[in-house]
């Protein structure tokens, strides 16, 4: 789809980023470039980019599918351990990274044992760590394939991986989803139902490439050939000023930015008045934060978009109508709407029944933008891809933990999770992951992790209680750091005797919620 756009018109912007406008043409060279190269050096289907807001991290990726592989997203602010982790269950054995992150990258793959071949597009030179890494290969801006005309696509099929991506694991390893080309291509034609871009439209990259959200940001837009605005940092945290300098038409984030937006008093009426298109996904989207950016951008369609990463990017929509919505909404939260393109939704029982009517239960999902399971791990596919006696076939079901009904019009309403998982900043957190290395960290007896404080959305972060601690807190929190990312680390240490009991002789987690909001 690139391709297509860039080969017809090689001179419309396709990326701006720190200023600075790139072509489709320049994309596109870069591109083909590092694919050619990533042909002669690379092996496997996979191959990681360890890059975060920079061209050569959005040539990456586009780089890897046009040498024919699959991309392996690794973000640089994880830490070192993780994206070892990540990296070695990929099991990719090359890496392209940017120029501006060359130092972090040698704290990964210095304690890698095993040969890798690392591109590195933007340094004449390889790093002063690559002596130390002798098991490595580096290949540098001068070893790049030369420009040339004869690049040809590769042989890809429906079933060939388009990339993968890791979310939180309970048993305190990251799960592998790999998303494969005909899920990508589910995806981008359904989406087309819900969304209507053309040449002229300038839309928001706000996600990091580790989060699914960013597949859609990059391919949706360049698919349509439009151009995509990749915020600073700071832009990224207060992007008010960003929509407006740019004049955006297509915003996307999590309700999470919205909200800081509504705290710091910046959502003011007719304050986006580019836009026509506003989407939201990732968390639970609060009334009150729907109708705001409403008004804030009036001129925009409202969407809330709802899917898990296992299910490919997004699968339902909800279109937030002001008024008309409102007596849709549950517990103050907009609606997820009905499947689109090829997903089904079915609504199930605890026996795996379909829950007639508007009765809660849990959302499965099936249909052509479903993962085929979790990379290499067939024990966790087999828990959550599942078939459903008595149901039309449609491959596998994937479980997706969260509780929902169908209201009088059809609509999916979210009401919660079945398990101990929850959203921070639009990040998937399974909460006995940060519990399982808390607790060895610690060495513990016990370690409860909570979202905490809690928001319409999820929660703003996550906090610890544990008994028979050994570990002093500072350490248990460094220990955190070196294997959690930085939205999963404890902000809250609290030690206790024993964990409080409910009924069920099990762990009372609303005890502990209101033993800390008696902090407050």
């Amino acid at each position: 789809m690139f391709v297509c756009v860039a080969e017809r018109q090689p001179d419309r912007p396709a990326l701006v980023i720190d200023e600075q406008t790139h072509t489709y043409g320049d994309l596109l060279d870069r591109a083909r470039r590092l694919a050619e190269t990533i042909r002669l050096v690379g092996e496997g289907p996979l191959c990681a980019v360890y890059a975060k807001r920079s061209v050569w991290a959005y040539a990456g990726a586009l780089g890897v599918l046009l040498s024919g592989r699959g991309y392996v997203p690794l973000c640089p602010a994880f830490p070192p351990e993780r994206t070892r982790q990540m990296l070695g269950l990929s099991g990719a054995a090359t890496v392209v990274a940017d120029a501006g992150r060359v130092e972090s990258l040698g704290e990964v793959v210095c304690g890698v044992r095993r040969g890798l071949t690392v591109v590195l597009p933007g340094c004449p030179l390889p790093p002063p760590w690559a002596d130390r890494c002798s098991q490595h290969r580096m290949v540098c801006a001068g070893d790049l394939s030369a420009r040339g005309g004869g690049f040809t696509l590769p042989d890809v099929g429906p079933e060939d991986t388009a990339y993968l991506l890791f979310t939180s694991g309970s048993t305190g390893v990251p799960k592998g989803v790999g998303i494969r080309q005909r899920n990508l291509m589910a995806y981008l034609s359904g989406v087309r139902e819900v969304l209507d871009l053309g040449p002229e439209d300038r839309c928001s990259q706000n996600f990091e490439m580790t989060f699914d959200l960013s597949v859609h940001d990059m391919f949706v837009c360049w698919g349509f050939g439009a151009c995509l605005f990749v915020p600073s940092p700071r832009e990224a945290a207060f992007p008010s000023a960003f929509i407006r300098r740019h004049g955006l038409t297509c915003w996307f984030s999590t309700p999470s930015t919205a909200a800081v937006l509504q705290q710091l008093r910046l959502l003011r009426p007719g304050g986006f008045p580019s836009l026509r298109w506003s989407l939201f996904c990732g968390e639970p989207l609060p009334l009150r934060l729907a109708e705001a950016w409403r008004r804030a951008a009036p001129l925009s369609t409202v969407v809330n978009l709802y899917g898990p990463t296992e299910a490919t990017v997004a699968c339902t929509a909800y279109v937030y109508g002001g008024d008309s919505s409102a007596g849709e909404c549950v517990n103050g939260i907009v609606p997820i709407g009905r499947p689109f393109g090829s997903t089904r939704a079915v609504v199930v029982g605890d026996g795996d029944e379909p829950v007639e009517g508007c009765g809660v239960g849990e959302l499965l999902l099936g249909g052509e933008q479903v993962a085929p399971g979790y990379w290499g791990d067939e024990a966790r596919t087999a828990q959550a891809f599942v078939s459903l006696p008595g149901v039309i076939p449609c491959g596998p079901w994937y479980r997706t933990g969260d509780l929902v009904e169908r209201n009088a019009r059809g609509n999916l309403v979210y009401r919660g999770r079945k398990d101990h998982q929850v959203k921070v900043m639009g990040h998937r957190v399974e909460l006995q992951e940060v519990e399982t290395v808390a607790r060895e960290t610690a060495s513990a007896r016990q370690a409860v992790a909570l979202g905490w404080p809690p928001t319409a959305s999820g929660a703003e972060g996550v906090i610890l209680f544990l008994t028979g601690a050994q570990a002093p807190d500072e350490a248990i929190l460094a220990g955190c750091r070196r294997r959690l990312p930085p939205y999963m680390v404890p902000r809250e240490i609290h030690r206790l005797e024993e964990m409080p009991l409910n009924a069920s002789q099990k762990v009372d987690r609303k005890a502990l919620l209101s033993m800390r909001e008696g902090l407050a």
